[in-house]
C-alpha cells in the first residue's frame, strides 16, 4: 500500500503530466507509435501523395459505379485494400534500400545478405509481406461480395424491366398447308464389286 506521502505525490505529478495542448502536438502524439503505417488508422501518412489516394478513389468510383450505401462501402474497402497493398510495396522497396545501404561497400550479395540479416533481426519483411497478404484477401473477400451484390441488382433491374414492358409481338410465320416437293431423281446404281462378277 502506498503512503500517504506517495498518494499525494502521485496526485501532483497526475495533474501536471497532461500531454500535448496544441493541435500540432496532438497530431504529432498521435504517430508516436507509427512505425511502417502497415496498422494506420489514416488513409493517408506522412510521405505518401493524397493525389495518388485521390485518382485511385475516382478510378473505382467510375468502374465500379456503386448504388446504395453498401455497394459504396464495399468500394471504399477495395480501394483501402488497394491502398494497403501499394503501400506494403512502398514500405518493401524502402525498407530493403536502407538494408543494402547499410551493409559495407562492396558486399556481395547485398541484398541476400539484408534479407538473412532482416530474418535474424526481427523479420521486417515478413510482417510486411504477411500484411500485404492480408490486403490482397481483403480486396479479393470485397470484390465477390460486390460483384456478387451488382450482378443479383442487375438480375432485379432486368426482371423488373420485363415485367413492366409489354410482350414482344407475335412473330408471323409461314404455314404450308401442303410441304413443297422435292423433285424425285433416279437412283444411281450401284458399283458393282469385279470379285464378285468373276
Amino acid at each position: 500500500m502506498a503512503t500517504p506521502a506517495q498518494l499525494t505525490a502521485n496526485r501532483a505529478n497526475a495533474r501536471l503530466s497532461t500531454g500535448p495542448r496544441s493541435a500540432e502536438g496532438r497530431a504529432s502524439s498521435s504517430r508516436n507509435s507509427l512505425k511502417f503505417g502497415l496498422t494506420a488508422k489514416a488513409a493517408i501518412i506522412p510521405g505518401e501523395d493524397p493525389a495518388a489516394l485521390e485518382g485511385l478513389t475516382a478510378q473505382y468510383l467510375e468502374e465500379f459505379d456503386p448504388v446504395g450505401s453498401v455497394e459504396e462501402h464495399l468500394v471504399q474497402a477495395l480501394i483501402r485494400a488497394v491502398w494497403m497493398q501499394q503501400r506494403c510495396d512502398r514500405i518493401e522497396a524502402a525498407y530493403l534500400n536502407a538494408r543494402v545501404a547499410a551493409l559495407p561497400e562492396g558486399t556481395g550479395h547485398a541484398l541476400g545478405v539484408a534479407v538473412i540479416e532482416d530474418a535474424a533481426q526481427g523479420d521486417v519483411l515478413h510482417k510486411i509481406f504477411r500484411r500485404r497478404q492480408a490486403a490482397e484477401r481483403e480486396w479479393n473477400r470485397a470484390l465477390d461480395s460486390l460483384t456478387r451484390m451488382q450482378g443479383q441488382r442487375f438480375a432485379d433491374e432486368t426482371e423488373a424491366e420485363a415485367t413492366l414492358s409489354p410482350a414482344p409481338p407475335a412473330v408471323n410465320r409461314v404455314r404450308f398447308t401442303d410441304p413443297p416437293q422435292l423433285p424425285v431423281r433416279p437412283a444411281a446404281e450401284l458399283p458393282v464389286n469385279l470379285a464378285l462378277r468373276l
